[in-house]
């Protein structure tokens, strides 16, 4: 007797009081849930509600379906989620670890041909921010290096560099460096600057070493861990942020990235591969996939 669908559908209709509104909750036609609510009731062999003028009066057992049909719905959602977990459990998994403008500006581009050729794989994307984070379970780990410091070398990982990312200025297209090809690093030192890295990482530990070589401490405006309130902060024309290319290669509008000079901070970028791991096909895959990327990403 009971068509489970159809019970559904009738507890959006007693849910939202009209045929009408369960249509569009459910995204049917009116006809479409009229139907199915008829065809419930012969089913039932008892009214569940009555037309009243253009709209419908639900009857007590009506209402009391609905609310009894609850734990019919909470049982079915716990049998697909058993269900879920018994088909997933040998199923493929990649887990990644980088940093927000690694996953947000390359990371997409990587992981598409390796779902093409993957199909099953799951991909399960964690940050290593900050720098201390160590992700020991993750099969690819992407990271910030200092140059000027010793390479980092994770135990279990083979290390490879990707590219060398150079930072650049970010102002408001209102500011006075907006409209110039590049600026020379000791010009910023009478600039107020928002610093968005609180942890003090390899990100910023970079532009601390331009600072020293151009002189200057810089004057901190403002500090948060949130880019995207730094840049807002940058947009108002409040203060000047230094990001890599790689986080300011899509700026939100009303701010405009400009060259450094003098020097010009540099911060490395590497991948570490879990050595038991790097034979797998679809490792080897994401090896091959981040390569093409990173040139791709150099030659713009």
């Amino acid at each position: 007797m009971w068509d489970l669908n159809r019970l559904r559908i009738w507890r959006a209709v007693v849910a939202t009081g009209s045929v009408v509104d369960a249509a569009k909750s459910l995204n049917y036609t009116s006809a479409t849930v009229s139907q199915h609510i008829t065809n419930l009731q012969k089913a039932v062999g008892v009214p569940l509600y009555r037309r009243s003028g253009r709209g419908i009066e639900i009857t007590d057992l009506g209402k009391r379906l609905a609310e009894e049909s609850s734990d019919v719905f909470t049982g079915l959602s716990r049998l697909d989620t058993l269900v879920e977990s018994f088909r997933t459990v040998n199923r493929p998994r990649m887990r990644i670890a980088a940093f927000t403008s690694f996953n947000a500006g390359l990371l997409p581009g990587i992981i598409e041909p390796v779902a093409f050729e993957h199909s099953d794989m799951r991909f399960d994307i964690q940050l290593n921010e900050p720098a201390k984070v160590r992700r020991s379970h993750c099969t690819i780990e992407i990271r910030s290096e200092v140059p000027q410091d010793d390479e980092v070398h994770l135990p279990g990982m083979t290390r490879t560099v990707l590219f060398d990312d150079d930072y650049r200025v970010v102002v408001s297209n209102r500011h006075q460096f907006a409209s110039l090809e590049s600026v020379p690093f000791k010009d910023l030192a009478d600039q107020r600057w928002v610093d968005y890295d609180l942890w003090a990482g390899p990100t910023s530990k970079v532009v601390d070493l331009a600072c020293a070589a151009a002189g200057f401490e810089p004057r901190t405006f403002a500090a948060s861990e949130d880019e995207f309130a730094a840049l807002a902060l940058v947009a108002s024309n409040l203060a000047i942020t230094v990001l890599p290319r790689l986080s300011s290669a899509q700026l939100r509008p009303g701010l405009t990235a400009v060259g450094l000079t003098d020097p010009t901070p540099v911060r490395r970028v590497v991948m570490h591969v879990r050595e038991r791991e790097a034979h797998l096909p679809h490792v080897r895959s994401f090896v091959t996939a981040a390569e093409a990327v990173v040139a791709d990403y150099l030659s713009r």
